[in-house]
């Protein structure tokens, strides 16, 4: 199936990094899906992943300094919360 994700509204602010949080939901037979940042950071430096119940998780990153991560599970259907922090 797919990741739904939901992007908080606001933004928090560390001096000059941007801290963007939200949540996702991974449903159906996928373990993984994609977050898109890319609108609110140009560059990642650090993501944090959640789960909402005991699994085994991370976030994947293709190249240093993505806009976009995958949140990656051991098992399917699967959500949580994550904290991404970057610069704009």
């Amino acid at each position: 199936m797919a990741i739904a994700v939901t992007i908080d509204e606001r933004p928090a602010v560390l001096g000059n990094m941007y801290v963007i949080t939200g949540t996702y939901v991974i449903s159906g037979d996928v373990a993984t899906g994609p977050v898109d940042l890319s609108s609110q950071l140009g560059s990642i430096l650090s993501v944090t992943i959640n789960p909402s119940a005991a699994d085994m998780c991370h976030a994947h990153f293709a190249n240093s300094g993505d806009t976009t991560f995958d949140i990656v599970h051991t098992s399917n259907n699967k959500s949580g919360r994550f904290t991404a922090m970057g610069q704009r």
